[in-house]
């Protein structure tokens, strides 16, 4: 009992320790940000003494020539008023007091101070711009009268062959005070929470081989219960398949997506798909990249069906309209790496457009879509608006804000120290960006191995994008993969890759708290975030390496330390990822539903390996096991 105690006072102390070193670092961002207020204020005073200096030159300058023309005035009076002899004295005086005042010698320049400004810093300045509109027509589609078209990953194709942009090195803003460390937990583990993380349904698929020997880019959602108490209905993808559940996720039928729409638009279906589920119009929003023309230009197929015509048609109904690069005046730039959210009355898309030139990073950006709810439910055209994917250079590879309200959220990194943070308003065609400091933190190369020697992030897409973003209430989640070791200025030195997160108050665009997700014995990355109507945040993320374990995915509630996985992996790839994906359940809110994978090693497929999905329903235990009475 004593030694429980002292371990409980220990632990006491160094939360202590731990709120004082983040206190004090805060006071150090405070005092920066104080310091280059002054720096501001001595400038201008800086700038103002140089145009005094400048103007009294300037006003010595006409003394001169009034100096001149008295002289001249006195040679005439002396020759007028040959009398005035006195009156010449006086003005001799006046002359050589003068003289002293402002010396003879003959200045080229009027000006002789030149201000220079500081150096200002990486910080930029906020700004913002009018979108851009657009408009597509609908199409229908039922029966999936198409015949399957076989696709393979193909790695010359533009998007695997660009560089990843670099978040260079800024100044110092603040030290990592590190958060707790976070650690994964078979799911139905006890974990001595009062009010625990549970799971009501937990569905592991191995059956979508060979289609899952792709990289697995899982995403998902899942409906409200029907009018009459029906299950809900799922929906799971990933690089080149689809799943549906009609029973809750109990059991899932797979398809291939070739065979449920028309394979004529732009190079073919390809790769990527993102799927949401709407409460307010109850439809499945279902994403699907395509492929690029020989010459160059790509598309994606955004389609829409509700939960009952899934069931009615088998998931063969569906509404589509057809997005190509000349949608948002693109040429023949690609689209790559989508994502959707939902706001209050809109849909939200955003992509990376990627010079159609190989390994370029010219016009390199992201695009950011607003589609009105009501015009997809309806069927009808969408009147959709877009952003200029130059302004988000530095959004590269990030995503949209999750349960998002009246507003939406992206961001980008400056550099280590700086985000600039858009925000675009639902009832206005015009987008703002500001930057934002945070505390600095490592943006190294990122490495973690498996027992197999694969570095699971070995594939440098995204890099540090902003990849896991939501909202909650008056504030906004960012998160991305950092490195190793410490921000450049020393502070904690993480031992392994890991995730990043901060919380930003909107209005104000202060940072409320920098925290992380993180282990001593192994690496986390590739965070997907999303908020319930409770107003706690959901993540579901990669996990594993330091040499010992194979990368896996898992699931949690941030601020829980804990992230939960069930089957665990045996094989380690070097391309994890894109994506895996948490959703705020359409059958209660106050639950998530996440989609991840695991990566099995599989002889009898070609590339030996599979990476198998699942579908899981959590959350606490108070919701999905409610208290009797």
């Amino acid at each position: 009992m004593e030694e429980n105690e002292k371990k409980s006072e220990s632990f006491e102390l160094f939360k202590k320790m731990l709120e004082q070193s983040k206190y004090q670092n805060q006071l150090l961002g405070s005092m920066i940000n104080y310091f280059e207020t002054i720096t501001c204020q001595l400038e201008k005073i800086s700038k103002q003494t140089c145009q005094s200096v400048n103007e009294l030159h300037w006003q010595t300058t006409i003394q001169k020539k009034l100096l001149k023309e008295i002289s001249t005035l006195l040679e005439i009076y002396k020759y007028q008023k040959p009398d005035a002899v006195a009156r010449i004295g006086e003005l001799e005086d006046i002359k050589k007091q003068l003289e002293k005042c402002c010396p003879s010698e003959k200045d080229k320049d009027r000006i002789i101070c030149k201000y220079k400004p500081c150096i200002k810093s990486t910080k930029d300045d906020s700004g913002s711009h009018e979108g851009f509109e657009g408009k597509a027509i609908p199409k229908k589609v039922k029966d999936a009268p198409y015949g399957p078209i076989v696709k393979v990953d193909n790695p010359s194709r533009p998007p695997n062959n660009r560089p990843g942009l670099e978040v260079p090195r800024g100044p110092f803003k603040g030290l990592i005070s590190e958060s707790l460390g976070s650690k994964p937990q078979v799911m139905g583990a006890a974990d001595g929470a009062p009010d625990p993380v549970i799971f009501g349904t937990y569905t592991f698929n191995n059956t979508v081989s060979p289609a899952s020997a792709n990289a697995a880019d899982i995403s998902g959602a899942q409906s409200g219960r029907n009018n009459n108490g029906e299950m809900p209905v799922i929906m799971l993808s990933g690089n080149w398949y689809v799943q549906y559940s009609t029973d809750g996720g109990q059991t899932f039928t797979t398809l291939n997506p070739t065979t449920i729409f028309p394979n004529t638009l732009a190079g073919g279906f390809c790769c990527d798909q993102v799927i949401q589920y709407v409460p307010s119009i109850d439809r499945f929003i279902w994403l699907l990249q395509y492929s690029s023309t020989t010459s160059g230009n790509n598309a994606y197929r955004l389609a829409s069906a509700s939960p009952q015509d899934i069931i009615d048609s088998n998931c063969t109904a569906w509404t589509y309209w057809d997005l190509t690069s000349a949608s948002f005046n693109l040429g023949t730039d690609w689209m790559d790496y989508p994502s959707l959210s939902v706001g209050n009355n809109s849909l939200y898309l955003s992509f990376d457009v990627l010079d159609s030139v190989p390994d370029s990073t010219a016009d390199n950006g992201l695009v950011v879509v607003r589609i009105p709810l009501d015009e997809i439910r309806d069927s009808a055209t969408i009147n959709f608006w877009y952003t200029n994917p130059g302004d988000s250079a530095l959004a590269w590879g990030s995503n949209v804000s999750q349960n998002t309200g009246d507003e939406v959220f992206w961001g980008g990194h400056i550099d280590n120290s700086t985000i600039r943070v858009f925000s675009w308003k639902e009832n206005s065609n015009t987008y703002f960006w500001r930057s934002v400091d945070v505390n600095n933190w490592p943006n190294q190369t990122r490495v973690s191995n498996g027992p197999n020697g694969n570095n699971w992030f070995a594939k440098v897409f995204p890099n540090n994008a902003i990849i896991g973003i939501t909202r909650k209430q008056n504030e906004i989640w960012m998160s991305w993969m950092a490195s190793s070791g410490d921000g450049g200025f020393g502070g904690f030195s993480f031992p392994h890759p890991h995730v990043q997160l901060v919380k930003i108050e909107i209005g104000s665009y202060n940072m409320v708290e920098q925290m992380q997700i993180w282990n001593p014995d192994f690496a986390f990355g590739y965070p997907c975030l999303a908020t319930n109507t409770n107003n706690e945040v959901g993540i579901a993320l990669g996990w594993g390496g330091g040499g010992s374990l194979n990368a896996n995915s898992a699931v949690g509630i941030i601020g829980d330390y804990v992230v939960w996985y069930r089957d665990g992996s045996t094989w380690t790839h070097t391309r994890w990822g894109d994506y895996v994906s948490a959703r705020q359940a359409g059958s209660d809110p106050r639950l998530f539903a996440g989609f991840g994978y695991v990566i099995l090693q599989d002889a009898t497929t070609t590339a030996g390996h599979r990476f198998d999905p699942y579908y899981v329903l959590f959350g606490r235990e108070s919701i999905i096991n409610p208290p009797i009475g």
